[in-house]
């Protein structure tokens, strides 16, 4: 396994320890945090020049791979880094980037990525002194979208238009769908939450489904829709499986996955599915606030789903999570307990949903 250092702040370990999940994600093995303070930031190379003669020494020293740092770094910040520094420079926007690269299989989930990755790069991508064959904060060297040596901006601009248009197309047929759904007047219920909480976990168990559950981020990039019953004597209702947020997800991967994630805007009842075991747990909450007010969709009824409640730790927890958050579900989408009394609130919900609209 290749080994990485990871670049970060202070005083905020929660979000070292996630970038530790996304560089495992990618196979990388964090051998060494390097703290800075970030007050103290230069515009050529992101860290002072005292702490990157630290880095020129810690790198080869620890024969570290790469050195990926907790923030989002311009190209100019980029590359002067790479002129010091004996390994591969990474941040978290291209990290995450990456593993969304990785995880896409649809059509659209593909060209979602390279629209993205487009924006993400472009300064680096017209850049007349960039080296196009280098891995400049790149896994993979060359990405999608990186198909000849000589980019330009026109060509660029021509490449975001044709993807953009793709998109179009998609969106065309995911509404074509989304308006059946719409006058089948069928209750529909999204599974939102943080990236690993175990929302596809919960997803098979409502609709009886087998989606892919291994403990990774950013397992599902697309929406998966399932129907479930909540009574054997009604009709099953829809629940939707959607991307995992996180901290600092970069805003160029937002836009492109904005016709997707605004799928959950048309939901009847949210679940906020929350890793109750999780330290972090009220940051990441308010990480799916922001993200849910940014694709429109926080003025939505939602229910708190308290996952992972088997673990030994989660109980201590109750009262101190309840008293920050407010109540909610309390359950175990790996062993199923707490998924009927689940299953009641959402009915309930569905009968009161009901009851709103016949009034009208």
């Amino acid at each position: 396994m290749k080994k990485a250092i990871i670049v970060g702040e202070k005083g905020h370990s929660d979000t070292l320890h996630e970038l530790e999940l996304l560089l495992a994600t990618l196979g990388f093995e964090t051998i060494a945090p390097f703290l800075i303070n970030t007050k103290t930031i230069t515009r050529s190379t992101f860290i002072t020049s005292g702490k990157l003669e630290e880095l020129k020494g810690i790198a080869p020293l620890l024969e570290a791979d790469v050195v990926a740092f907790d923030f989002s770094l311009s190209y100019t910040q980029l590359a002067n880094l790479k002129k010091e520094i004996p390994a591969m420079i990474l941040d978290r926007p291209r990290i995450i980037l990456e593993i969304f690269s990785k995880r896409a299989t649809t059509r659209e989930g593909k060209i979602q990525v390279e629209l993205a990755y487009l924006k993400i790069r472009l300064p680096e991508l017209v850049n007349p002194k960039a080296k196009l064959d280098q891995q400049m904060g790149y896994i993979g060297g060359k990405g999608p979208g990186e198909k000849k040596l000589e980019l330009n901006r026109r060509a660029l601009s021509l490449r975001i238009q044709s993807l953009k248009k793709k998109l179009r197309t998609i969106e065309k047929n995911r509404a074509q769908k989304r308006d059946r759904r719409m006058q089948s007047d069928q209750f529909i219920v999204s599974l939102v939450g943080y990236t690993n909480a175990g929302k596809s976990t919960l997803f098979n168990q409502l609709t009886k489904q087998s989606m892919p559950t291994d403990n990774l981020l950013f397992h599902t990039l697309e929406p998966k829709i399932g129907k479930g019953f909540l009574s054997s004597a009604l009709h099953p209702v829809l629940f939707a499986d959607t991307v995992g947020f996180i901290r600092k997800l970069p805003h160029e991967l937002i836009e492109s996955f904005k016709s997707t994630l605004e799928e959950i805007s048309l939901s009847d009842l949210l679940l906020i599915v929350l890793d109750c075991s999780d330290s972090a747990l009220i940051a990441q909450y308010k990480v799916i606030q922001d993200t849910l007010k940014e694709i429109h969709a926080d003025h939505l009824p939602f229910m708190l789903v308290y996952n992972k409640a088997d673990l030994p730790t989660t109980e201590l927890k109750r009262a101190e999570i309840v008293s920050s958050l407010g109540d909610g579900v309390w359950i175990s989408a790996k062993t199923g307990d707490g998924l009927e009394e689940l299953r009641k609130r959402v009915l309930d919900q569905l009968f009161q949903h009901y009851s709103a609209k016949d009034s009208v």
